[in-house]
């Protein structure tokens, strides 16, 4: 095996953990809140996700190198979107554009 097929099968692990990890979190934060009696609000969690993306990104240096990871994970979101889509169902959405003010 070549290293850059290592790298690949280790990369496509890491990944894997942090997803399941990931999700993990958001599924008993949403159970909690529920048995809290508030209600989990999707946007939330499109909020933390995009904020600990921007987190991420922030900490790279080389202006280009954060670029190309940036363009990276833009052209992965549909694949991404596509592969989740049957596995973990439907979400309800509560939340769309905030509370009215």
């Amino acid at each position: 095996m070549t290293s850059e097929a290592a790298w690949k099968i280790e990369e496509a692990r890491q990944s894997q953990e942090l997803c399941d990890a990931i999700q993990s979190v958001i599924n008993e934060h949403g159970l909690r809140l529920k048995s809290e009696g508030r209600v989990p609000i999707m946007n939330a969690v499109a909020s933390a996700l995009v904020s600990v993306q921007g987190g991420m990104l922030a900490a790279i240096e080389d202006p280009r190198h954060r670029k190309a990871l940036r363009n990276a994970m833009e052209r992965n979101l549909p694949r991404a979107i596509a592969q989740m889509m049957g596995r973990s169902g439907k979400a309800e959405v509560f939340n769309i554009r905030g509370p009215k003010q």
